[in-house]
């Protein structure tokens, strides 16, 4: 008898602490499933399919340095973007210049972007500071392929440069990027 009466105390003991601590939780989740999450429809919200205009560093300018070659060369590709990414994925694809065709590009993969986005008429590009450093004609590269390249997009007449979020003399010590540079400044 006496095992029964503390076998019962603990089949008790057990229900009480359950009902105190764990079923009022598990009650609390099955009461109120977690709703789903949906995103606001947001006007140009949807992903579709474009081609844009990408500009890579002609390797043959960059080794000879010859003025009457252009020195950059285009490449049109198909996106998928939404209004909001475009230029985020527009700049991801400067990175991946064509093998064949003897471009290169000034985007290297050891300059972060911190951030990339349009507002208004004016494309920003955020980078790191981290690894943002080189000499005259990489940092004329960069800027003119992203320059070029995002003022082609509809709607963006300029590019605004910043270095961890704040507009900074130049980039590189060579091209005054405190102010938005439009294809026309270069």
């Amino acid at each position: 008898m006496r095992k029964t009466s503390s076998l019962i105390w603990i089949l008790l003991v057990l229900a009480l602490l359950f009902v105190l601590f764990i079923s009022p939780g598990y009650l609390r989740r099955e009461a109120n499933p977690p709703e789903t999450p949906q995103s606001p429809e947001v006007p140009g919200a949807t992903e579709r399919e474009q081609d844009v205009t990408l500009f890579f560093p002609n390797q043959e300018y960059i080794q000879t340095g010859r003025a009457d070659l252009p020195m950059l060369k285009t490449v049109t590709r198909r996106i998928k973007a939404t209004d909001e990414t475009l230029v985020e994925k527009v700049l991801a694809e400067l990175r991946k210049p064509p093998t064949d065709e003897g471009m290169s590009t000034a985007l290297h993969d050891q300059l972060k972007i911190l951030s990339a986005w349009q507002e208004g008429r004016r494309a920003y590009v955020d980078f790191s500071s981290d690894n943002l450093y080189g000499g005259s004609l990489q940092e004329t590269l960069l800027v003119h392929q992203i320059v070029k390249t995002l003022t082609t997009l509809p709607g963006i007449e300029a590019v605004q440069f910043l270095v961890e979020g704040e507009k900074r003399e130049s980039l590189m010590g060579h091209i005054s990027t405190d102010e938005p540079l439009g294809a026309d400044e270069l």
